[in-house]
């Protein structure tokens, strides 16, 4: 009987935490989530549809509030450019093909200008 009163206790603090660290707003047919660092700045926020599927603007934060990436989902898949990197001095570009593979990967200065180019496509 202890063991399972200690499995129900955890389970209720793992579910008490997490709603915590996590909030789901509807807005039309999407749903606006936000994910939370445990120090309570952004992590993550987007939308995802009714099927649980991620759909258009995804952005990524550091614990300490700095973007660190921005990209489009479609179903749940990422398509077009994304970009990585905290550091404004040097950005990664991520190109996502029609079949939802990296086409390329392109790495940016500050000044936009091109560093480094990995064309991935054959």
């Amino acid at each position: 009987m202890k063991a399972y009163t200690f499995i129900l206790a955890l389970f209720i603090s793992v579910l008490s935490y997490s709603q915590n660290d996590i909030k789901i707003i509807k807005q039309g047919d999407l749903f606006k989530v936000t994910y939370f660092h445990s120090n309570g700045n952004i992590s993550q926020t987007g939308f995802i549809d009714a099927h649980k599927r991620m759909q258009g603007t995804w952005i990524s934060y550091t614990p300490t509030g700095n973007k660190n990436s921005t990209g489009e989902y479609n179903n749940g898949k990422k398509i077009g450019t994304w970009y990585f990197g905290e550091h404004k001095e040097l950005v990664t570009q991520v190109n996502f093909g029609d079949d939802h593979r990296v086409a390329t990967v392109i790495q940016l200065s500050s000044d936009k200008s091109q560093l480094a180019d990995s064309d991935l496509e054959d």
